[in-house]
């Protein structure tokens, strides 16, 4: 049964469990095209609003990106404890490049909304995950170094 449809070729990652509402990231899938061939990257957050009937999730937030993505993750760091948007939303690119934003300047529409880059990899990341015990550390992966 279908709750919510995205019609989108990208990667996403749901916002920490604390967050209310609840929102869905959407950013642009690396070596990947969609079906207008379009080039564009972007970074989206939906809210997922269930007492909605219909089908479709109502975009919050649009974030034009210069780049793709392999992994995006969106963790709990620098949450408060009323649940407002926040916590980091973190990115693994094709060029080996990882990159936080902060979803909350991402909702705002403000221009700066990159926390930090880091572009140590030699090849596209290709995972992250979370420490779930200390939330500030983030482990990355990508099969070249």
């Amino acid at each position: 049964m279908k709750l919510k449809e995205i019609d989108r070729t990208a990667m996403q990652a749901w916002s920490p469990a604390q967050n209310h509402p609840i929102y869905l990231a959407t950013g642009t899938s690396a070596q990947q095209l969609d079906a207008t061939f379009s080039t564009n990257a972007s970074l989206e957050i939906f809210e997922l609003d269930l007492s909605d009937p219909s089908l479709d999730m109502k975009s919050c937030a649009t974030f034009s990106s210069s780049h793709r993505y392999h992994k995006l993750i969106w963790g709990p760091y620098k949450m408060d404890s009323k649940g407002d948007v926040s916590g980091v939303l973190i990115a693994g690119g094709e060029n080996g490049n990882i990159i936080l934003y902060d979803p909350s300047k991402i909702i705002a529409g403000d221009k700066e909304v990159v926390i930090a880059q880091n572009d140590k990899h030699t090849g596209p990341v290709r995972a992250l995950d979370v420490n779930i015990f200390q939330v500030r550390l983030c482990l990355t992966f990508t099969h070249h170094s």
